[in-house]
């Protein structure tokens, strides 16, 4: 049985993901590197620092560390600006329906977010009440793809992880999950080959009671 379901946030509960990469695109624009929409996907869920290193490329080395933190700085302000413009209505297609079904079943829910700004961003979405735990890199020492932020919600729940589904469209975070005993569940061709137990293409396609049919599946194999 469902004890628990750990959400990711972005790309998950809203398309935030298309936000950081607005952010980021902006950054990298301003200093003449490339950056594309499959980039911004792979950097999902890795911290402020890894990120510029992934953005800088090649050209890393000829940055100072105080300059690379400037940069991360600079997206995050950017960032924050677009978050601004978020409402109840930019939750993706059936989230809302999903939430609602695992709350009236009586089971808690984390949010797992490698951003600053989950708080403020599921305020604004509307969907703050429906979380009994936020875990965010405020709370954590180890980012994506550690375990560590999905094994926190899970012992802030009190559940065994044996008994939590997590759902994340990150790589980074679907390799953290993987390193757990959860069941993990993609939203995504681009997660694939990381094999998840279940792979959706899109947030319509995530029902509670298809997760508790093939969570019951893999149970007991």
């Amino acid at each position: 049985m469902i004890k628990a379901v750990i959400f990711d946030l972005d790309g998950v509960i809203a398309d935030t993901v298309e936000l950081y990469y607005i952010a980021t695109k902006r950054v990298a624009d301003e200093i003449g590197v490339p950056f594309d929409r499959q980039l911004n996907q792979k950097l999902q869920g890795m911290s402020r620092q890894a990120m510029v290193e992934a953005l800088l490329g090649e050209t890393a080395h000829e940055w100072t560390e105080e300059e690379k933190r400037a940069l991360g700085d600079r997206r995050g302000q950017y960032y924050r600006e677009l978050i601004e413009q978020l409402s109840p209505s930019d939750v993706l297609p059936g989230m809302i329906d999903l939430l609602r079904d695992i709350q009236r079943d009586g089971v808690p829910m984390a949010l797992a977010s490698s951003s600053s700004n989950a708080s403020v961003v599921v305020e604004r979405l509307g969907v703050r009440s429906f979380f009994d735990v936020i875990v965010d890199v405020k709370t954590i020492t180890r980012m994506k793809p550690d375990p560590e932020i999905f094994l926190t919600a899970a012992k802030h729940l009190y559940v065994d992880p044996r008994f939590c589904v997590a759902i994340e469209d990150g790589e980074a975070g679907m390799k953290a999950i993987k390193q757990t005993n959860m069941f993990s569940v993609g939203i995504g061709n681009h997660l694939a080959s990381l094999s998840p137990d279940w792979l959706v293409q899109q947030t319509t396609q995530l029902t509670w009671d298809e997760l508790k049919k093939r969570f019951m599946q893999k149970a007991g194999q």
